[in-house]
Order: C-alpha cells, then structure tokens, then sequence
C-alpha cells in the first residue's frame, strides 16, 4: 500500500500505524491494503477476497492517537484491549503511545476477526 504513510499527520501517529499495519500484514494471508476518504478524513481499510470483506482498518485519532478498527466483532473480553466507541459494523481500540501495542494482544483480537469474516 503506496499511500498509507499519507494517513498520518502526526509522526507518532504514524509510527503506531506502522506498527499496526505490520501486525495485521503479517497475520493474514493474501490481505489488501488499500486508503480510503478525502482530504481531511484517510483511512486504511485491510480486506480479504475483494473490498466488501473489509476485516480491519487503522485511522489517525486526535492528540496523536491511532485508532484500530475491527469490523464483525461485538465484543471482547480482554484485560488490556478495550473498544470505544459505538460503531455499527466496526468497533475501535485507541492508542496513544506505541507501548500499548502489544503484538500478542492484536493477534488474539485478529484472531476473532478471522474466525468470523475469512478462513486463514
């Protein structure tokens, strides 16, 4: 994905981003990375087996936060992850520093994403 450094403002922000899109690059197999939005609001939207299987996504939050969305899961039951928000379609963890996003904990939420939507 070309542009996804484009998402970002702020480089703390980015370096979260990174971090998150690596996670999710690595997990599954045959994803697609692709951004999406206008000039204001980007988001990188990560699906399996074309764009309507959208399984995960990553956005710039506010105060240099970076938002991870999951898109299919109600809810978890997790001593470090928690969602915020009430999407429809997608739930949202945010983050302020790159510390608190701990590989372990974001293949345990991908996990739960891929037992839904897509087979490995």
């Amino acid at each position: 994905m070309e542009n996804f450094n484009e998402i970002f403002r702020s480089a703390k922000a980015k370096e979260m981003g990174m971090k998150l899109k690596n996670i999710v690059e690595s997990y599954f197999d045959n994803i697609e990375g692709y951004v999406v939005g206008g000039a204001k609001v980007k988001l990188a939207l990560f699906s399996r087996n074309g764009k309507n299987n959208v399984l995960c996504g990553i956005q710039e939050g506010s105060n240099e936060s970076c938002m991870f969305y999951v898109h299919h899961v109600d809810k978890i039951n997790h001593e470090r992850l928690k969602f915020s928000g009430k999407g429809k379609h997608a739930k949202r963890i945010k983050f302020d520093n790159v510390q608190e996003i701990i590989e372990e904990d974001i293949h345990w939420l991908l996990s739960k994403v891929n037992n839904l939507r897509a087979s490995p």
